[in-house]
């Protein structure tokens, strides 16, 4: 009776512990925009939002994001205007062909010399694949001396990795699917 009790529990463990996975399809990579910002102050070093996105386009797509994203792609910055550089969350912050990022937060790293950085957190989800964790950040500097007011900004995301929990879990179905097998051939 007992040996049936622990083949049942190591059979459904290897089973939930497996679909989990299989499941899961996390975003992976990194994905990069740049364009021009209107900020709230003509210099960056007193700035505290961007008031205006202007031209922003994908850059550089890695990992998920390859074959779905191209270089020049245009991103809507519809959730992120106008944006507080000390923010809390932001639902749609950007999108671009069919990814979305949803802001959980972002704070000021750096901001003097002419030159602004912002860290951002948040998620990513879209065309199919689970919503990840990502961070960011954002960096503009003061414009060129008698340049245009409008900054260049540069935005870059990466996925956040999951410390190891989806290792773990196959570990644990595989161990499951071990103990079973052990069971069955001493059974």
């Amino acid at each position: 009776m007992k040996k049936n009790w622990i083949k049942k529990i190591s059979a459904a463990a290897a089973v939930v512990c497996l679909t989990g996975i299989a499941q899961a399809t996390p975003i992976t990579g990194n994905i990069g925009f740049s364009g021009a910002v209107d900020l709230n102050s003509s210099s960056v070093n007193t700035a505290t939002a961007v008031t205006e996105w202007l031209n922003t386009v994908a850059a550089s797509p890695s990992g998920s994001f390859v074959g779905l994203v191209n270089n020049g792609d245009a991103v809507s910055m519809a959730g992120a205007t106008p944006w507080s550089f000390n923010s809390g969350p932001l639902a749609n912050f950007w999108s671009v062909d069919g990814f979305t990022f949803s802001l959980i937060s972002s704070s000021i790293v750096s901001q003097s010399a002419g030159f602004l950085n912002v860290l951002l957190a948040g998620t990513v989800s879209g065309n199919g694949f689970t919503t990840t964790v990502f961070d960011g950040t954002f960096q503009v500097a003061d414009p060129a001396s008698g340049g245009p007011e409008t900054f260049t900004e540069r935005l870059s995301f990466g996925s956040v990795p999951d410390g190891g929990t989806t290792v773990a879990l196959l570990g644990l179905g595989l161990l499951g699917l071990g103990l079973f097998r052990q069971k069955m051939l001493i059974a």
